[in-house]
């Protein structure tokens, strides 16, 4: 498994949304709906992220595809804080791809 397949699998299998995270961002966790459509968007981003991170495309390509799953995401059914806990969770792993992330979020 290569580096980058390693971070995603990682963060997969990583509790993100865990009331310790949310302790540690200083703010009260989300209901647990909301919780749970944290959990179901990172790992679908993750599972498309990894068929990116395995295609032949080039780097402009590839940012191309990624910035079209940002986009994608479903931002408007987070409030600000749940937005940006979402974008900081999926930062290393589109990183990892040697993409700089802040240029789609």
């Amino acid at each position: 498994m290569s580096d980058i397949e390693n971070i995603i699998e990682k963060t997969k299998a990583t509790d993100n949304y865990s009331p310790e995270a949310w302790e540690e961002r200083g703010l009260n966790i989300s209901e647990p709906e909301v919780v749970k459509l944290l959990n179901e968007t990172t790992i679908e981003f993750l599972d498309k992220l990894k068929t990116v991170a395995n295609s032949e495309d080039d780097i402009e390509q590839r940012f191309s595809e990624v910035n079209e799953l940002v986009d994608d995401l479903p931002w408007d059914d987070f409030d600000t804080e749940e937005r940006e806990f979402l974008a900081d969770v999926l930062v290393p792993p589109i990183e990892s791809l040697g993409l700089d992330p802040w240029d789609m979020f």
